[in-house]
């Protein structure tokens, strides 16, 4: 009786799958596009290598079009979990582009809208909360009314472990949360990203502001990983360093494991330096300061960082470059010692030298350094002003749908005419110049604003920690005792 009753049960389950399966394949073929006999690839279409400049060529740059590696609709395929790797094995993954293309306008890189499915596994602070609340809470898109209209345009399209769910599901431990939407991007700067060298093991380039390194928020085709991949054909990079979306400067990629884990190494050894140069409000000091204040993250969900007693040892120089009596700004050659988030922002606004145009830690900002952070919600005024930093836009709603092809009535982005940005609201005054490791220097051309600068900085004569005791070791003077690994370049 128990054989026959458990084999009862088997058959309904099993039946039930079917049905569901059949359900999603059923709703997927209704949003399936037709494939064309032989998609073009991107080297098949003479994709150039860099961006024009002037404003009459960037207007009329012919649209990049990518290749389609599969067909509209959501993929459904649950991956295996595995263990997060360390960070030098990890590589952003460009085996499926989206059906989409580049396009340039009013000196803007813009992407048009196309259908994507957003994948994640469920975390820890998201058990048992309902999708709807998870997403108006921490996928923000726009404003807050934009982001509901966006959760509750098609709760069909929301997927639990490959099932089709709806926004009321409430998240178990291990779900995995599939999101099927039209995805609109963030449009950056159309300056292009240029290579200054090039090994065997190594990419350095010289990204400009207003790109982020890698997908992240409203970014994914508008990054540093996917434009060097689409427009110069490289693959399979290691991001060596991280540099903040609104900053420009040189950022070094690996081409592989070995590279990566000595450069990583290197990084954690503090036997890297680095050099950056920012503008700063008022007549900075002739002097040189030193400040060694620890710095803390206050509010991980918005990225706020602040000098706190409890926050990790940082240490940064800054030495006064000029000054320009006009603005009072001045421009500053800083080193960071250490390499905590935001840390040169945070340490010029906590000595009262803000970067000019930061949107969080600058002059003008709300936000003084000395606030007392609160954990992020709706009337957390960090929240928003973060947010601003990364995603300010402004748009009017339309009466009307546009009359573009990539047009989707039931999304809500598509109803808004959204304006472009201003080219002052997409970098902060804070460049990466130079980094230098045991047997390699990379310098980028400094950037437009600091072009005034007559008098440069010497080259550092102190040896590198991972070589010698040296001031740039900052806590911890002692010899190194990590074995770095050859890199070879």
């Amino acid at each position: 009786m128990f054989r026959r009753s458990f084999t009862c049960g088997l058959q309904s389950f099993h039946f039930y799958q079917v049905n569901q399966m059949a359900q999603i394949s059923s709703a997927a073929r209704e949003i399936l596009v037709e494939e064309k006999d032989e998609p073009v690839g991107v080297a098949a279409v003479g994709l150039p290598k860099s961006i024009p400049m002037s404003e009459s060529e960037v207007t009329t740059q012919p649209a990049i079009s990518l290749q389609r590696k599969r067909p509209h609709g959501p993929d459904l395929s649950v991956p295996e979990r595995k263990k997060k790797p360390p960070a030098s094995d990890v590589t952003i993954d460009l085996t499926t582009l989206p059906d989409t293309k580049y396009y340039f306008e009013n000196g803007l890189r813009k992407v048009e809208p196309y259908h994507f499915t957003w994948t994640t596994y469920a975390k820890g602070r998201w058990v048992g909360r309902m999708i709807e609340e998870v997403f108006l809470e921490e996928f923000f898109s726009v404003n807050e009314e934009v982001t509901k209209a966006r959760v509750h345009a098609d709760p069909c399209n929301v997927f639990v472990n490959g099932i089709r769910s709806n926004v009321q599901h409430k998240i178990k431990n291990s779900d995995y949360i599939a999101h099927y939407m039209h995805r609109h991007e963030m449009p950056v700067t159309a300056e292009p990203i240029k290579i200054i060298a090039e090994t065997d093991d190594m990419l350095v380039v010289d990204k400009p502001a207003s790109i982020p390194v890698h997908p992240c928020g409203r970014f994914r085709m508008n990054s540093v990983t996917f434009i060097l991949a689409v427009e110069f054909g490289r693959t399979g990079l290691r991001i060596a360093h991280r540099l903040d979306r609104l900053t420009s400067g040189l950022l070094i990629f690996t081409k592989n494991i070995a590279a990566s884990q000595g450069i990583h190494v290197q990084m954690e050894d503090r036997s890297v330096r680095k050099e950056y140069i920012a503008r700063v409000a008022g007549e900075f000091p002739a002097e040189q300061i030193v400040c060694s204040e620890p710095i803390d993250c206050v509010n991980i969900r918005a990225g706020v960082y602040q000098v706190r007693a409890s926050g990790k040892h940082s240490v940064t120089s800054f030495d006064r470059l000029s000054f320009d009596p006009e603005s009072n700004t001045s421009i500053v050659h800083c080193k960071p010692r250490t390499g905590r988030t935001h840390q040169i922002r945070v340490h010029l606004q906590h000595i009262g030298y803000p970067i000019v145009n930061d949107p969080f830690y600058g002059a003008k900002s709300t936000f003084t350094g000395k606030d007392a952070a609160v954990e992020y919600g709706k009337d957390d005024a960090l929240g928003p002003a973060f947010a601003d930093e990364c995603q300010k836009q402004l748009f009017t709603k339309c009466t009307t749908l546009p009359d573009r092809p990539w047009i989707d009535p039931k999304c809500p982005e598509c109803w808004l005419d959204f304006a472009d940005p201003k080219p002052e609201d997409m970098r902060i005054d804070l460049h990466a110049w130079k980094y230098e490791g045991p047997g390699w220097k990379f310098a980028t051309e400094l950037p437009f604003w600091a072009k005034d600068v007559t008098v440069l900085p010497a080259d550092d004569p102190a040896p590198l920690c991972g070589d010698n005791p040296a001031p740039l070791c900052g806590d911890n003077p002692a010899p190194s005792t990590v074995k770095t690994p050859p890199l070879l370049w």
